[in-house]
């Protein structure tokens, strides 16, 4: 495996998601069928909020294919059992209860035993399941995940507390877990994030009624039903860790859902805003909806809408499973299905099926925080729907923080320059293209900044695209080949590059440690600890820039020898030189680099010496490459099994080492372990697994290693510890400098077997040592890049001129000429002929050169790359419409769905913090200095500022506006008439959006609608937004880009935007004057407005106005520094009240008096304490503000 084996110390059970949930699909075009892989799915609570939340289609609903992949089978138990209560139409309150309670009352468990019963009648057998009425619609991928989602069923069947000492034992165990969260002291930020931009108010709620849910085990707030519910839930007591009580600590159904209207002014709601009583209903109200909605889309016609497919195991082997089908159509993979399992990843359940080979959205979770994300990239990458009309889009999401400054550090996580990266692997966060996005993150970061970095986590949910998919001019896929301009040793450069920093835990600065304790040295220990890759990721990584990267033969195998001897001689890698052996296998195994000692001759390779005849006997040939099995005694691991240290143990690595005896010792990371033993009455051996894993007597280790190391008579084999600084300050003492848990001699049959296969994987397929990384090697036009100090300077596309006559003219000395037709794309004329270069990322057109061979019969172009704030590729237009249509940038919105707040209330001052999260530290500066006249995106931003703000009632005015025209000093004044019907809650992306009708004055529609105009006009009711410069012909970019995002109809054939044709026209013009947007969707809906009725002028003019959703744009930390000026003025409030505070005479700890006497802090003069208790106990918050 590519990601590191780590000893089990704690599996957490997840049962509830700790995140709100999020749309799959609403970066695909409206009606478009979705294939969509869940990683690490978690409960159901995305599936249901996509198919409640998806932008519905004059078509219908579009299907939903949706495989769902995660470690534990009870979370794929629970969820199934869910889909079916809901369609099976049990009643909400007690599907709610049996999915979110801990305890339940008599009749939910009823319940909850009926439908177990009833399913395990269908789960005997695969055919069985497929042929009952669940079957069509849920679908089972392999035997293996159907036996254990059948255990944990038949467990919930069989589950009986009427044993007082298992109810006892159970109940204890759910005490002691919760006693930590009934703490009332305690705020808990994290299920605050959940009300977004209201996050700040929800903090009080969210925290008591979290001690609330761990006090009951239930949301009830009423004590009768508390004590009605007096049953232990037995989905929450069955994991992969077996029979306990135990669900994660931060378990808190109300954190799924989207409870911002709890704590907004919207609706008529009974409860007050904010209190207890609503937060609750609130979520119960959402999760309602979801159902109701889930079941009508299931219920819907002769053919499923709705298919789902479910399989339990690591996330990793599940998408090498995936591609080897793909590429093989074999079900079977050699690749185990999880860590510490002996069966190989077996999908013969994916044929009956018909499981989709390629996905249009991919969503990974947090799997980023416990894989890594080059390991997640390695895996999705493949799966990707690659073809010219795909909007296939990937999500990652991280919690932990990393580097320094978890606002900034998301981009330390690539492993190198991100338009490096995106060469590499084809994707690329989108705000690295736009320098925006649409979801907001303004409550995280204010949180961030709130408790200056001291937070435990941070989300950040990342969109990743092709860098060539908003680039509707693209004639061609956008997965090229590309030509390596520069020489061999440049290219071992970079690989060695790409090796230290996928690798960087490893470096060996021990003078670290030595340093004054800080945050910096915090976070770098860390990062020594955090551990997610060895040499197969690398390997692995290495192989995609082998697979698009085109060069010789002779120059890639002279790079790799420069790449070898960077990697030799690297002095900052001390213990890493220990696997140096491990990544010559690992570039043998995949096809990249063979030293002589790897090949079929190598026992004739000069010092190899004679093979060990007991070590191979009956072998009639012994190959380059072997598998050693270690068994390793249950007594070895007493160092984990019985630690009493007073940290935790940690997640302690294992690796394998075999030392020569003379002085050599080689380590291999990348290792399988199965609790249990080989068993050798057959041939090959199989494995015979031990359940439960901590009762195991024994466990066994194999990996494949070159077979030459072998050849050594005194060589022993040993399981380590791999060593960080944690590991070795506990284990030092105990097992010695090396860490060894276990060592035995080769020779040993008991403890050492050498394998021609790994055990429990057909040899035929055994001996696959590497997987295809996509199914096909792509042959579309090359192009060139040149590359210094790891970045890119400049790529170069090449036409080869084929027909005669074009190749006449060429030579002939015709004319060439370039011109920017697309963020990616050059348009190249020569006469009458027309070509086109699309490149692999966006480019700056405007600079291009031309290289011509006229007699060769060829043209380059050669221009820059560009970035979100560098000229031309997205920033021409950064908010592209592309096939579909569809919105590109701006995910979609089901309007109609959305809370909508009432403007008029006083409390919305929220508001204006969150929409400052528009712009970034330097678009602040250039607002606040009046010196941004040509920064398009900061002008835009201001104006969506003041629009959603001024009809909230938040600035100056107070009047509430509902049209506004967006006017332009000198060049016909008003172009464009925004009307504003309410201001919607955009719960999923954390922000508002404005349900306006969007009205764009061209000059053929002027004699229609100027009485209307004038009508508004006489009554003064519009508001005027100036928009200068660059900014106005940027609206009429963003205006279909508004309506597309939220359309719910279908273009005509005679659409304007050409949607019949292979070319798009979006908009139609950005000249002033002239028509943007398409006239398909004038009026529709719009006579659902009815806040607008009253509008002197609105009924003539809804006829030619669309309907649109204008939201927030905001700027990414990771992009560019964003929150500073809110930083500052919270340290100056900050500064303000710790003044103030320490005027009162009182203590700033417990707010009592002096004893007798108030004392000083020592170093600011200003905090005073009652005790010298009170002043340590309070340090740790005083020090951050402490100004001496």
């Amino acid at each position: 495996m590519s990601a590191p084996l780590i000893w089990p110390t704690k599996t957490y059970f997840y049962p509830i998601g700790n995140t709100p949930a999020v749309c799959l699909t609403q970066d695909l075009p409206p009606g478009q069928s979705a294939d969509v892989l869940l990683l690490g799915c978690g409960d159901a609570r995305n599936v249901l909020y996509t198919i409640y939340s998806d932008l519905p289609s004059s078509s219908g609903t579009r299907n939903f294919d949706v495989t769902c992949c995660d470690y534990q089978p009870a979370i794929l138990a629970r969820n199934i059992l869910l889909y079916v209560l809901i369609v099976e139409g049990e009643p909400i309150d007690k599907i709610w209860d049996i999915y979110y309670h801990f305890f339940i009352d008599d009749a939910s468990l009823a319940i909850l035993v009926r439908y177990c019963e009833k399913l395990l009648t269908h789960t005997v057998s695969l055919d069985l399941w497929n042929s009952c009425r669940y079957g069509s619609w849920l679908k089972v991928l392999d035997s293996r995940t159907l036996a254990e989602i059948r255990s944990y069923w038949q467990s919930y069947v069989d589950f009986e507390c009427e044993n007082s000492d298992k109810d006892t034992t159970l109940r204890g165990q759910f005490d002691k877990l919760a006693s930590g969260n009934r703490d009332d002291e305690t705020y808990n930020y994290s299920c605050a994030r959940c009300a977004g931009p209201l996050m700040a108010e929800a903090i009080l709620t969210m925290s008591e009624l979290y001690r609330k849910f761990w006090r009951s085990g239930t949301t009830f707030l009423d004590s009768r039903a508390v004590r009605l519910a007096q049953f232990i839930n037995p989905t929450f007591v069955y994991s992969i860790d077996g029979e306990k009580l135990e669900p994660h600590h931060g378990t808190f159904p109300l954190q799924s859902f989207h409870l911002a209207h709890a704590f907004s002014p919207v609706g008529n709601v009974s409860s007050p805003m904010g209190s207890e009583a609503r937060v609750v209903q609130t979520a119960k109200d959402e999760f309602s909806a979801w159902c109701a909605r889930f079941r009508q889309v299931v219920g819907a016609g002769d053919q499923p809408r709705v298919v789902l497919r479910f399989y339990t195991g690591d996330a990793l082997a599940f998408c090498h499973g995936l591609l080897y089908y793909r590429s093989t159509g074999e079900s079977l993979a050699p690749v185990y299905s999880t860590p510490w399992c002996g069966s190989a990843v077996h999908l013969d359940g994916a044929d009956a099926t018909r499981c989709p080979r390629a996905f249009d959205v991919i969503d990974t979770s947090n799997l980023t925080d416990h894989l890594g994300l080059t390991n997640v990239l390695l895996a999705c990458v493949p799966l990707f729907k690659k073809d010219i009309d795909s909007s296939a889009i990937l999500y990652t999401e991280t919690l932990l923080p990393s580097g320094e400054d978890a606002s900034r550090s998301f981009l330390g996580r690539l492993g190198g320059d991100p338009q490096v990266m995106a060469l590499i692997f084809g994707l690329i966060p989108r705000p690295l293209l736009t320098g925006f996005q649409s979801t907001s993150h303004s409550h995280e970061l204010l949180l961030h900044i709130g408790l200056d970095k001291g937070q435990r986590q941070f989300h950040e949910r990342v969109a990743w695209v092709d860098p060539v998919a908003g680039d509707a001019s693209r004639e061609a896929p956008s997965t090229v080949l590309l030509g390596a301009a520069t020489t061999a040793h440049d290219l071992g450069v970079q690989i060695f590059d790409l090796y230290d920093r996928t690798l960087a835990s490893e470096h060996n600065d021990l003078t670290a440690l030595l340093r004054p304790r800080s945050q910096a040295l915090i976070n770098e220990v860390r990062s020594m600890e955090d551990i997610h890759y060895n040499r197969k990721t690398f390997v692995r990584l290495l192989q995609l820039v082998r697979v698009r990267v085109r060069v010789s033969d002779d120059k890639w195998r002279s790079a790799m020898n420069v790449f070898l001897e960077k990697a030799l001689g690297d002095p900052r890698r001390l213990v890493g030189m220990n696997y140096i052996q491990e990544l010559f296998f690992q570039l043998h195994a995949h096809d990249l680099y063979t030293t002589d000692n790897l090949r079929n001759n190598w026992m004739h390779c000069p010092g190899i010496r004679p093979v060990p005849k007991e070590l191979f006997r009956g072998w009639s040939n012994v190959p380059p490459v072997v598998c050693v099995s270690l068994t390793v005694p249950r007594h070895a691991f007493r160092p984990f099994t019985e630690w009493r240290g007073e940290d935790p143990l940690g997640s302690p690595i294992l690796s394998m080492q075999l030392d020569t005896g003379e002085g050599h010792s080689n380590a291999f990371a990348c290792l399988h372990g199965v609790a249990g033993q080989l068993d050798f009455s057959s041939e090959p051996p199989t494995i015979r697994e031990s359940k439960p894993f901590f009762a195991a007597q024994s466990f066994v280790f194999f990996c494949w290693i070159p077979a030459w190391l072998l050849t050594f008579p005194s060589t022993t084999i040993g399981l380590t510890i791999q060593s960080t600084p944690q590991m070795a300050t506990k284990f030092l003492s105990q097992l010695g400098p090396m860490l060894i848990l276990y060592t035995s001699p080769v020779v040993d049959k008991d403890s050492v077997r050498i394998l021609r296969s790994l055990p429990g994987i057909p040899p035929e397929r055994s001996r696959v040592l590497s997987l295809p990384l996509s199914g096909s090697v792509p042959t579309n036009p090359c192009t060139e890049i040149n590359l210094s100090n790891g970045k890119i300077i400049t790529l170069t596309g090449r036409i080869d001129v084929r027909e005669e006559a074009a190749r006449d003219a060429l030579a002939c000395k015709a004319d060439v000429t370039t011109e920017k037709s697309g963020p990616c794309t050059v348009a190249v004329s020569m006469g009458s002929f027309k070509y086109s270069i699309t490149y692999p990322l966006p480019i700056n057109g405007e600079k291009s050169k031309l290289r011509i061979a006229r007699k060769s019969g060829y043209i380059e172009v050669i221009v820059a790359p560009s970035g979100a704030r560098t000229p031309g590729g997205y920033l021409d237009n950064p908010f592209p419409v592309i096939r579909g249509p569809q919105a590109w940038g701006l995910h979609g919105l089901n309007l109609d769905i959305l809370p909508v707040l009432d403007a008029r209330s006083p409390h919305l001052k929220w508001l204006q913090m969150h929409s400052i999260f528009q712009m970034s530290d330097r678009e602040l500066s250039l607002h606040e200095t009046r010196t941004g006249g040509s920064d398009m995106l900061m002008n835009m931003k201001d104006s969506i500022h003041s629009i959603l703000v001024s009809f909230a009632g938040q600035d100056q005015i107070k009047d509430h506006p509902r049209v506004y025209g967006l006017h332009e000093p000198g060049r016909g004044g008003v172009h464009t008439l925004v009307f504003v019907e309410n201001l919607r809650l955009d719960l999923a992306a954390f922000t508002v959006v404005a349900d306006v009708a969007v009205l764009p004055l061209e000059h053929g529609l002027m004699s229609s609608i100027r009485p209307g105009i004038q009508a508004l006009h006489n009554s003064r009711s519009i508001r005027i937004i100036v928009t200068r410069g660059v900014e106005a012909e940027a609206w009429r970019k963003l205006l279909p880009t508004t309506v597309e995002r939220c359309r719910t109809w279908d273009h005509k054939k005679t659409c304007e935007y050409g949607v019949e044709s292979s070319r798009l026209k979006i908009p139609i013009s950005s000249v002033l004057g002239e028509p943007c947007i398409c006239s398909c969707g004038r009026g529709v809906s719009l006579e659902l407005f009815t806040n607008l009725e009253a509008l002197p002028g609105w009924k003539l003019l809804r006829t030619y106005a669309t309907r649109a959703a204008l939201g927030p744009i905001f700027a990414v930390s990771y992009v560019e520094p964003v929150g500073s000026a809110v930083r500052d003025m919270m340290k100056s409030a900050e500064k303000l009240l710790e003044t103030a505070h320490a005027r009162e005479e009182r203590c700033r700890k417990c707010g009592g008096p002096g004893k007798p006497m108030l004392l000083l802090c020592s170093r600011c003069k200003v905090a005073k304490y009652c005790s010298d208790s009170c002043q340590r106990a309070d340090w740790k918050a005083h020090k951050k503000r402490c100004t001496g």
